[in-house]
Order: C-alpha cells, then sequence, then structure tokens
C-alpha cells in the first residue's frame, strides 16, 4: 500500500528496496564510508609529481563510487573526476574526501552537476592545506615535542608516550571529525572549519611552543654553565626573561618570527648562563 503522497510505506517492497539501495536511500552503509576513510590514510602512497595525491584520493574513494554507480560506464566517469590534479595536506583532505561522497551521491541523483564534485576540491585544496601545514606542522608538532621534552627529567624515554599521545589524540580526532562533517554538509564543511578557528589555535599553540621553547632553552643553558660549588639553583627569574624574549620576538618580528626569536632566547640564555649578567 502507497502513502497518500506517494512515497512508499514502511513495508512495501520499494521501502525495502531503498534501505538496500545507497542510491535510492541517499546513504551509504557505515561500511562503505569506513573503508573510505581508512583508505584516506594511504592518500600520499602514490604521490606522483604530475596529479600530486590524485592517485591516493581516487583509491579511497573506490568504495563509495563502486556504491554509487553500479552502472561501470558512470563509474568509470566519476573515477575520472577524481584522477584530477590533487594536492592538499593529508589530515584537511578527510573533510574534502568526505564532501566530495556525499556530492557524488548527488551527482546520482541528479540533483547537482557533476562539475560541481571537481570545482569543490580545486577551490577547498590550496586554502585547506594551508590551514593543516599551520596547525599541525608548524604549530601542534613542535607544542607537543616541546611539551613532551618538558616531562624528559621526570619520564626519562616515556616521554615520547607524550608526545605520541598528544600529536595523535588532535589528529585523529580532526580526521574523523573533518570526514564525518564533510559527509553530513557536503559543500558546508566550508563553513564547519570556519567555525572551527583554526587560525585562532594555530596561533594559541604557536606562543605556548615559544614559551615552552624558551623555558627549556633557558632552563637547559642554566644547569649546564652553573658553577657546580655553588649548588646550582635554578633562577626562574631568568628562565621567565628567556621565555618572554622568545615569545614578544615572535609576535613582533614580520618575517623572521619563530627562529630568530628562538635564536636569540638561545643567546640570552647563554648569556645568563655564562654570568655576563
Amino acid at each position: 500500500m502507497m502513502a497518500a503522497a506517494g512515497r512508499p510505506t514502511e513495508g512495501s517492497a520499494a521501502a525495502r528496496r531503498d534501505r538496500r539501495d545507497p542510491i535510492a536511500s541517499g546513504r551509504l552503509p557505515a561500511t562503505t564510508l569506513a573503508r573510505v576513510f581508512l583508505r584516506s590514510f594511504f592518500l600520499q602512497a602514490a604521490w606522483n609529481p604530475r596529479g600530486m595525491q590524485n592517485l591516493g584520493f581516487a583509491h579511497a574513494m573506490a568504495p563509495a563510487l563502486a556504491a554509487i554507480y553500479p552502472d561501470p560506464r558512470a563509474r568509470a566517469r566519476a573515477t575520472a573526476r577524481h584522477l584530477e590534479f590533487f594536492n592538499c595536506h593529508p589530515y584537511l583532505a578527510a573533510g574534502i574526501l568526505g564532501a566530495a561522497v556525499r556530492l557524488e551521491e548527488q551527482v546520482a541523483h541528479g540533483e547537482i552537476a557533476e562539475e560541481r564534485v571537481s570545482a569543490l576540491k580545486q577551490v577547498l585544496a590550496p586554502p585547506f592545506a594551508a590551514l593543516g601545514d599551520g596547525f599541525f606542522w608548524l604549530a601542534l608538532r613542535p607544542a607537543a615535542a616541546l611539551l613532551a621534552a618538558a616531562t624528559a627529567p621526570a619520564l626519562g624515554l616515556w616521554s615520547l608516550f607524550v608526545f605520541l599521545g598528544i600529536y595523535n589524540t588532535v589528529h585523529l580526532g580532526a580526521r574523523v571529525w573533518l570526514f564525518a562533517e564533510g559527509y553530513r554538509r557536503g559543500e558546508g564543511i566550508v563553513a564547519a572549519v570556519a567555525h572551527a578557528h583554526v587560525p585562532w589555535a594555530t596561533a594559541l599553540l604557536k606562543l605556548s611552543g615559544a614559551a615552552l621553547a624558551g623555558i627549556l632553552a633557558a632552563r637547559s643553558l642554566l644547569v649546564a654553565l652553573a658553577p657546580p660549588q655553588a649548588g646550582a639553583p635554578l633562577r626562574l627569574g631568568h628562565a621567565a626573561l628567556v621565555a618572554a624574549t622568545i615569545v614578544g620576538m615572535t609576535a613582533i618580528l614580520p618575517r623572521l618570527r619563530f627562529a630568530a626569536a628562538l635564536y636569540l632566547s638561545l643567546a640570552l640564555g647563554l648569556a645568563i648562563g655564562s654570568g655576563f649578567f
């Protein structure tokens, strides 16, 4: 029996067919999405100078495309779209991958033109790459490493697990969230990433890393250079001065930024440890 609006009722054959057919139901099975997401970890496995990450992206999309396009010719056309040039940060690419799956479903339903899929990838890849490089490579990784180094006197080699725990928790959580939001929102992944305040978090992590670098540099130099007969007391005021220098220089230097601030703080720590002032 059909509902008044012309839709299949819960127990009808059409409804059962919709649940089996991902194109009709509009949602891929969780197992298919999980396969796509796991393949995203190998995005750069087939990196090449011509298409960059295109082979890895097409490989990750393959399970979804097989479910969305039963017709081999339609699937081949869809695969060709994902063999176009693609280069992005491997973590932020998870959001584009999820959005591409959602848009392919809409293409299969005839809701949007297939050119929208390529346009999404071309438009989002460069800014997402910049966000990912700044946050993960230049902020999170140094900050996590410096925090782990700060625990080395107490934990020894176990401090390595501090770094791995912090870094992997953040980046794996981010990849899961990005892929899920991309699939749920499609082109709305842009708004989701915008509301994540990534630039603010990047700046905060860089300042935290700068402070940790200054403190560690001052501590190491003061302990190494203080006269043993003096009992080598840790002069926290001097360590704070070095840390303040590296943070201040990172904030005010327009170009040199972190590298110059770090070297200047090391020089200041050396001067303090040597007893120049």
